[in-house]
């Protein structure tokens, strides 16, 4: 039987089966009739390393279809060394932006930029290459300010959406989401993930657009978020459901230092009403932090967070400055909501053991009726096992474990295993240079 007889998405069938991209390529170049096919199976997911922006560019003004067969996009630019970087550099991923705005079919975008290049001799004494960072970024929001036009056909079809806009180092600022905050207000967009940012607000102007998107899940990972960060991006979609913010930022003191963790979550409350999953972590900021109150947010049935979150980790009571450990009462308010189902423990400077203070006190709070749909706790533990946790001594005269009292109310008490988190925390992408830790070794205050 003639191969070319065959309907086009028989043969897109046949060749994707096709393991090698570097051979698919081959065909493409040898056979004529075969190169559509094949192009369409190759442009579907693009990865641009450094300077290949220009290619890909080229690519589709030689063929302007291949535009459409690009579902997702990836760039992956580096500082590398090379022998002339006035010449080599810039390469900027916002440059892209015009070429990236005619993948009409575009769902996931990730973007690994670098926020500045190599010093220049025409550079302003005191803003140095600030002045190009931002004509490249009005490229970028140009893109997102069209692609929220009503009527408008830019990136409609952009649900995902990854940002990390310059190398991950302890020595530099996180880089800054303001110069490229039109991306929350991309009519269509669900899942949005800023790694290693400083997100210290939106401009007036995108805050017009409240309650306008329909982003679903919200992650900062690294990232050196004021409270009014917080409260600005929480703002605009229509109803978020998963809300993530985890991990210290690089520098060693941020500019916003968490004072009052209580104020963080009073500035998620403006998501209250639709937010299902909160994955928090309170980097380094002061001694003495109360109990955080989360009843606020009626809908919540999962929040992941480190134990001390839940009762407290200092010894005066905040309502009247009386010397009293607190997080050892197990006549501690809950503070939760009763939609909770599943509470997870995560600590970031974990030492031999997990805490276990908490525990018997989110046990308390079940006999009590507070968490009538509690199903799971689980700890989350880089060193300890699964025994060491479940069959540690309850704490009353009982003589029963961990584990046999959440068995007794019918929760199920489980351990993870997971990464040590000053080795490990989010990668971005096969890359080690691309991931940032949730915790600086060594770094336990501010």
């Amino acid at each position: 039987m003639n191969l070319f007889v065959l309907p086009p998405e028989t043969l897109e069938a046949i060749l994707a089966q096709v393991a090698s991209r570097a051979s698919l390529a081959s065909l493409a170049r040898v056979c004529q009739q075969l190169r559509p096919v094949v192009e369409r199976i190759l442009y579907q997911s693009v990865y641009l390393r450094n300077h290949d922006g220009e290619k890909f560019a080229y690519a589709l003004d030689c063929l302007p279809a291949r535009a459409e067969y690009v579902q997702e996009l990836l760039v992956h630019y580096h500082f590398v060394g090379v022998p002339d970087e006035e010449e080599y550099y810039p390469c900027y991923a916002e440059s892209l932006a015009p070429t990236i705005g005619r993948l009409v079919n575009l769902r996931s975008l990730v973007i690994k930029g670098l926020e500045y290049d190599t010093e220049r001799e025409e550079d302003d004494e005191y803003l140095g290459g600030y002045e190009r960072v931002i004509e490249e970024t009005k490229k970028w929001n140009e893109l997102f300010a069209q692609s929220a036009v009503p009527g408008s056909q830019v990136l409609q079809s952009l649900t995902k959406c990854q940002l990390i806009m310059d190398d991950l180092s302890r020595s530099e600022p996180p880089w800054d989401f303001r110069l490229r905050g039109t991306v929350m207000i991309h009519p269509y967009l669900k899942d949005l993930t800023l790694v290693g940012a400083n997100v210290s607000g939106l401009a007036d102007s995108l805050m017009a657009s409240a309650r306008s998107t329909s982003l679903e899940n919200l992650s900062l990972f690294g990232c050196d978020a004021a409270l009014r960060g917080i409260h600005d991006l929480l703002s605009l979609p229509r109803a978020l459901k998963h809300f993530t913010y985890k991990g210290a930022p690089w520098t060693h003191r941020p500019y916003n230092v968490m004072e009052d963790r209580q104020k963080c979550i009073d500035a998620m409350k403006v998501q209250a009403h639709s937010l299902l999953t909160l994955d928090l972590d309170f980097y380094p900021g002061v001694w003495d932090n109360p109990a955080l109150d989360f009843r606020a947010f009626r809908c919540l049935e999962q929040l992941t967070v480190d134990p001390r979150a839940l009762r407290g980790d200092g010894k005066f009571d905040p309502k009247n400055n009386n010397e009293a450990c607190l997080w050892k009462s197990r006549e501690l308010e809950c503070q939760l909501p009763s939609s909770i189902k599943h509470l997870v423990f995560f600590e970031y400077h974990e030492q031999s053991t997990p805490d276990l203070y908490t525990l018997p006190l989110v046990y308390n709070w079940i006999s009590r009726g507070s968490l009538l749909n509690l199903e799971t706790v689980t700890v989350q533990s880089a060193r300890s096992s699964e025994d060491a946790i479940l069959n540690s001594p309850f704490g009353d005269n009982s003589r029963r474990s961990v584990g046999q009292a959440f068995q007794e109310v019918g929760v199920q008490l489980r351990v993870e295993r997971v990464l040590d988190s000053t080795k490990a925390g989010y990668q971005l992408f096969d890359c080690s240079s691309c991931g940032v830790s949730w915790r600086i070794r060594g770094i336990h205050f501010l």
